[in-house]
């Protein structure tokens, strides 16, 4: 890497560290080539690369806030275990949503298909919710996925994915209210 290129990932670096949001954007941009070389090295059928892209800026972001200039790494080195990791984590969380979309969830044991339909009349055929749920973004399937097939509390699933409370119940009425549009 080019002392001029390097001198600029370092003014950026430290203020994303600062909370400084042009300097994230510029950063995920610089490691766009990076980040798309391991989303299609890990690419699968069940996702797409930009899902895994999504999870990658991620897991680069999550790099950036813990990354020591100081040590002797630079940060591509520190940062493609995290890119790695978040890609894998996505991956993994979209495999434990391919289950059965009939599986009674929670408490009050209502199915994915019982929460779109607001009660249990709706005929829907599996496949047909699984087609739905593919125009989602991959954040919302995972969304869904914990909420109503892994039981996890808004809360619970807040924490999972690094956002608040608040954002997760915006996120999960818009997720559900794009399925009930697919689906009517």
């Amino acid at each position: 890497m080019s002392r001029i290129y390097s001198d600029v990932a370092e003014q950026l670096i430290a203020k994303a560290r600062e909370g400084d949001r042009q300097a994230e954007e510029e950063l995920i941009c610089m490691y766009q080539p990076l980040i798309g070389m391991l989303a299609r090295r890990l690419w699968c059928t069940h996702m797409s690369r930009e899902d895994l892209m999504q999870a990658g800026n991620l897991g680069l972001m999550q790099a950036v806030r813990r990354y020591n200039p100081t040590r002797e790494a630079g940060l591509t080195t520190y940062a493609v275990p995290w890119i790695l990791g978040e890609m894998r984590r996505m991956m993994k969380q979209m495999e434990i949503c391919r289950i059965s979309l009939d599986e009674p969830v929670g408490d009050a044991h209502q199915t994915l298909h019982d929460v779109l339909a607001g009660s249990t009349d709706l005929d829907i055929r599996q496949i047909d919710l699984q087609l739905a749920m593919q125009s989602l973004s991959g954040e919302e399937r995972i969304l869904l996925c914990l909420r109503y097939f892994r039981d996890h509390t808004q809360k619970e699933t807040a924490a999972l994915l690094g956002k608040s409370q608040a954002q997760i119940s915006k996120a999960e009425h818009r997720a559900l209210d794009a399925l009930r549009a697919k689906l009517s």
